[in-house]
């Protein structure tokens, strides 16, 4: 039996190749997508995973299940090779930049105010 999601034709069950092909080709898809304004990528992306869903739907457990294990593990793998954006980027500020900022904050504030009301 043979199924088609995004033109790529898969076999029942899928071979480990195909699955990976169709990983990289959404992620390409998703690359292309972000440069669009039209398109809003959390619709676009449930509109792949709705593909997804609706082939695995007629997989046995067993085989869906590698099936998502091989597809999710190619597109982690494609989305850590990401320079531009490092995982650890989005770790937020440290308690040391939140620190000097208050403490300036409080310089200004009593130079400002509390030194002119003492005085």
């Amino acid at each position: 039996m043979l199924t088609t999601i995004d033109s790529f034709n898969f076999d029942v069950p899928p071979d480990e190749s195909q699955i990976i092909a169709l990983a990289q080709y959404h992620r390409k898809q998703l690359d292309e997508a972000v440069f669009h304004q039209e398109i809003h990528l959390g619709d676009y992306c449930l509109a792949q995973r709705k593909r997804v869903y609706d082939f695995t739907r007629q997989l046995e457990p067993q085989t869906k299940a590698q099936f998502y294990r091989v597809y999710d593990g190619e597109l982690l793998r494609l989305a850590d090779e990401e320079d531009l954006h490092p995982a650890d980027a989005e770790s937020g500020v440290s308690y040391f930049a939140i620190v000097i900022v208050l403490v300036i904050i409080a310089f200004i504030l009593y130079f400002a105010f509390v030194r002119g009301l003492m005085s």
